[in-house]
């Protein structure tokens, strides 16, 4: 998954944050996603509205439900990520290297420039949510 659907998780009880904690599937996420929450503790915990305290118990809870990974289980494939990611934002390089090094099903994403990649299949968060019975 992006940084962009765990910091929406972390912000507000959603759907994504749902799906996280309760959706049964195996998560994974760059290591360094958690450093740059913790980088922007301040902004991010006073936009949520939570207390401070309450703010890093979603953290944690959310923390619990995601496999991190550390550069150097998926750096040698970062080459490989920007040449697939072609004119598309190349902040994006990790999060692609990290589904090919894995063999991730997909790679959970808000990110529409993402959908038309050819090696990686990219899933949003309404493909994620089981039909109703």
């Amino acid at each position: 998954m992006d940084a962009n659907v765990l910091i929406a998780a972390l912000m507000r009880d959603s759907m994504t944050r749902r799906i996280l904690v309760l959706g049964g599937h195996e998560l994974h996420v760059a290591e360094y996603v958690f450093e740059e929450i913790e980088g922007h503790w301040e902004e991010l915990s006073s936009r949520s509205g939570l207390a401070p305290d309450a703010f890093r118990a979603v953290l944690t809870l959310l923390r619990a439900h995601v496999a991190e990974h550390k550069v150097a289980e998926y750096g040698e494939l970062l080459a490989a990520a920007i040449r697939l990611l072609k004119d598309r934002d190349a902040d994006d390089a990790p999060y692609v290297a990290l589904a090919l090094a894995i063999h991730a099903d997909a790679l959970w994403t808000e990110d529409r420039e993402l959908s038309s990649l050819d090696a990686v299949r990219v899933a949003r968060t309404k493909d994620l949510v089981p039909p109703a019975p």
